[in-house]
């Protein structure tokens, strides 16, 4: 597709950032170089950018489809530090890292936490749409009444939905349906009041949120890896719509896969390597980087 930009000489952007719990590995930060050839391409090209990468620092999952605990707090359970001090020390070790990799800065890093308000409002706005239900672990977000869900990744989700096991979460009205904010129990340390009672919001409605405050209802590119495009960018479209009632994004972009010994690079696999790695076997980050640009 040729890219026109919604306002002469200016391109709006939103990049999903890190998730500040771990270490970034290299497969993570080579979506980072992809959004950097990007801003450079197009500063190139003589555009203005006013570009969004938000911090994720509440309210991702360990399962992106919204079970288990939330990856901030297990990770501050298993080093037994506060949410906050596992933020901080991830968030700055995650800015080296692209500083290493001569990864040009967005100019907005906002952080989840410091954007409740506006999550609170994006969930009440869908509910008073009809959008969303009550459940008694929290509010979701109905795909049914969304016509559109699935038209990023195509998915053929009555298949899908034909085909599915059996939730763990018998609430749902579809398996699909995903959290928009969820009630917090009492020993949940990273909690905020909300006219529901104390909680923290769903994964997926922070961006959507972050990027209407920063970028305005309608922006022109979002990225993020590909491994968002099932999940989590189709539910950002979703809500992002239903609230608006009308596309949000013009041009959506993905970095692919870093493949380790032709399979993906994953955490949960333990093939990861990080920028840190890479330099005690003597390889400077940079090298990285131009092998990047090779693909």
């Amino acid at each position: 597709e040729e890219f026109k930009p919604i306002n002469d000489g200016e391109v709006r952007i939103y990049s999903c950032g890190p998730t500040v719990y771990n270490y970034a590995h290299i497969g993570n930060l080579r979506t980072y170089i992809f959004m950097d050839i990007l801003r450079r391409v197009l500063k190139s090209n003589g555009y203005k950018l006013k570009h969004v990468m938000n911090i994720t620092d509440v309210g991702h999952l360990v399962s992106d489809a919204d079970e288990g605990e939330d990856k901030m707090m297990k990770t501050a359970k298993e080093q037994k530090k506060s949410p906050w001090e596992i933020a901080e020390y991830y968030t700055n070790v995650f800015f080296n890292d692209i500083k290493e990799l001569n990864i040009d800065i967005p100019e907005i890093i906002p952080k989840a936490t410091e954007h409740i308000n506006e999550m609170i409002e994006f969930v009440q706005g869908l509910l008073d749409k009809g959008y969303a239900y009550h459940t008694s672990d929290g509010i979701y977000f109905d795909i049914s009444k969304f016509k559109d869900y699935g038209k990023l990744s195509r998915i053929d989700l009555e298949g899908q939905m034909a085909g599915a096991r059996v939730e763990v979460n018998e609430e749902k009205r579809n398996p699909s349906d995903f959290a928009l904010w969820k009630k917090a129990p009492k020993e949940h340390i990273m909690q905020w009041p909300s006219p529901w009672g104390m909680g923290y919001p769903g994964w997926h409605i922070e961006c959507s949120a972050m990027a209407r405050k920063y970028l305005g209802d309608v922006f022109d590119i979002h990225t993020g890896g590909v491994d968002h495009i099932p999940i989590h960018h189709e539910n950002e479209i979703a809500q992002s719509e239903a609230l608006l009632g009308k596309p949000a994004v013009r041009y959506w972009m993905h970095g692919e896969f870093l493949l380790v010994d032709n399979g993906k690079m994953s955490k949960s696999l333990g093939n990861t390597y990080t920028i840190s790695d890479l330099k005690k076997k003597g390889y400077s980050p940079i090298v990285y980087r131009y092998f990047c640009l090779n693909a």
